[in-house]
């Protein structure tokens, strides 16, 4: 989202294969917020929920309640060593059977991911 956000390379990349369809945008609230704050914290509190509101309308971005996602979401977050939003992220590919999407490799991921596999694929923006 924050590569969306952002227009980074991966960003365009990805905005590109969003209008065109080739993939499909999907999101939780929590990651939502955790966009909106870390936005906030560069450009300000107005302009940060006046660009991600801007993005969620756009349609490209389907936005999933938080509720249906909580049981899997505390589950990684009880077994793995990694961040909430993240936790939420990997819930919400599961619930819709479709890989999880990360902008990069991060740390702590990686080392999870090295440690056990995961029940669903996880795949790098980077990468793409």
């Amino acid at each position: 989202m924050l590569e969306l956000i952002y227009s980074t390379e991966g960003g365009k990349k990805l905005k590109e294969a969003l209008k065109s369809e080739r993939v499909l945008g999907n999101t939780s609230e929590v990651n939502i917020a955790e966009l909106r704050y870390v936005f906030c914290r560069r450009v300000g509190e107005e302009e940060a929920k006046k660009r991600v509101d801007a993005l969620i309308s756009s349609g490209y971005i389907v936005l999933h309640e938080i509720s249906k996602l909580i049981d899997y979401a505390s589950h990684y977050k009880c077994k793995r060593s990694i961040s909430l939003v993240d936790c939420f992220t990997l819930a919400l590919a599961k619930e819709m059977g479709v890989p999880a999407v990360f902008a990069k490799k991060e740390e702590e991921l990686l080392r999870e991911m090295s440690r056990e596999k995961f029940d669903v694929e996880i795949v790098f923006l980077e990468d793409m």
